[in-house]
């Protein structure tokens, strides 16, 4: 295990003999300790995810963390301890069912990340000139065959081995607006009526105010007798196949991939790892802001940095060629018009300009195949970044 020298730890903040520990195995040891007492003692089960892992053997790892729990805390002893498995990059999509088995009796489920998981499928294809993407905007998982496929896979191997599948993200955040809200709530509902009928049987969402649009569909399914298939556990019906999805490359598309970075990186500088972002301000129509992570500045990321690898032209809209030049102008722009609309204050004002510069160079690093995250730069690291002439 590492750890990863961030934004908001440029010094270790917990240590253990004098070592950094890792944020993960710290909130676990302090839920096992803490919160795991209470809940042993009521008889209730303690819940975990697992992030970011991609093989059998980091799950194996966490498996043995249970176990040594257990050793030493006594009120572990009985406990029921379960762990979700998060498939959000793609090595993990070829070996599910091989992780499932390697956390053993702590094996809870899999959840179908969306975000990441196209994030890390934009990494792993980048340098290929013939898994160019159209505009990530209009991927969808549902009307995605081979990435619809990844899904019904995981909810297989889940029926299969009786381990429970959980759908992706309802990502809308509540608006003061009601007719925004009817808006989301009518997708949200859509897409948790698909996930439903693929055999999911809960999903999770970003705020509570959504909770309850995003879990009826999956009640009303089973509630009307709805039940799989056999053919739904076997996952030999869903191959894997790493596809190029339909849709069109657009400047549009790119613009609206630089004004999500530009409102993320502003907010990892505030401190938030999260940020309500509408990446089509200003534009005609009812578009709820979701909840942007890192997930979507990686991806917002790769996908203009897979456009200036391949010098990708446009197939809609005005004729171009994606290079270094067209992706500054794009994201200066997008800076001077969220300064425009929104106005901030002189601190927000000065966290925009930090984060264009920074984009730009997450953006080249992605270009020369670097992969880093903006968790691996300390504060220091990035306003050196923000101070240089140019960052391309």
């Amino acid at each position: 295990m590492h750890r990863e020298r961030g934004l908001h730890l440029d010094e270790p903040e917990v240590t253990v003999d004098g070592k950094p520990i890792p944020a993960a195995i710290l909130g676990m040891a302090l839920t096992l300790f803490h919160a795991g007492r209470e809940q042993a003692r009521r008889g209730q089960g303690i819940y975990f995810y697992l992030p970011k892992v991609e093989t059998p053997d980091e799950v194996a790892w966490y498996r043995d963390l249970f176990d040594a729990s257990r050793d030493l805390l006594p009120h572990l002893k009985g406990a029921m301890i379960k762990a979700v498995i998060l498939v959000e990059a793609l090595p993990a999509v070829y070996r599910m069912e091989e992780m499932l088995h390697a956390l053993g009796p702590y094996a809870g489920g899999l959840n179908a990340a969306r975000w990441d998981l196209k994030a890390s499928i934009f990494e792993y294809v980048m340098a290929d000139p013939r898994q160019v993407w159209p505009d990530r905007f209009g991927v969808d998982i549902k009307t995605t065959p081979f990435l619809a496929n990844i899904f019904r896979r995981l909810v297989a191997i889940c029926l299969r081995r009786g381990a429970v599948p959980i759908g992706g993200m309802a990502t809308a955040l509540p608006n003061p607006d009601p007719e925004v809200n009817r808006v989301a709530a009518a997708a949200i509902r859509a897409d948790k009526e698909w996930e439903a009928r693929q055999g999911f049987i809960r999903a999770w969402v970003a705020h509570i105010f959504h909770m309850k649009t995003a879990a009826d569909p999956f009640k009303e399914l089973l509630a009307s007798g709805w039940r799989p298939t056999p053919g739904m556990a076997d996952p030999a019906n869903y191959p894997i196949r790493i596809e190029v999805p339909a849709g069109p490359i657009t400047v549009e598309g790119t613009r609206r991939n630089a004004r999500m970075l530009i409102e993320y990186v502003e907010g990892w500088f505030g401190g938030r790892g999260a940020k309500g972002i509408d990446s089509l301000a200003g534009k005609p129509g009812v578009h709820p802001a979701l909840m942007e992570d890192l997930a979507t500045g990686r991806m917002s990321v790769a996908q203009v940095a897979q456009r200036i690898f391949h010098a990708a032209r446009t197939t809609e809209g005005p004729s171009a060629v994606h290079d270094f030049a067209l992706v500054k102008r794009l994201l200066q722009e997008e800076a001077e018009d969220i300064l425009r609309v929104s106005k901030p204050d002189p601190d927000a004002t000065e966290r925009y300009r930090k984060a264009v510069k920074i984009a730009m160079r997450w953006i080249k690093n992605y270009t020369e195949l670097d992969f880093r995250s903006l968790g691996s730069y300390t504060r220091a690291e990035l306003e050196a970044i923000a101070a240089a002439p140019d960052a391309f």
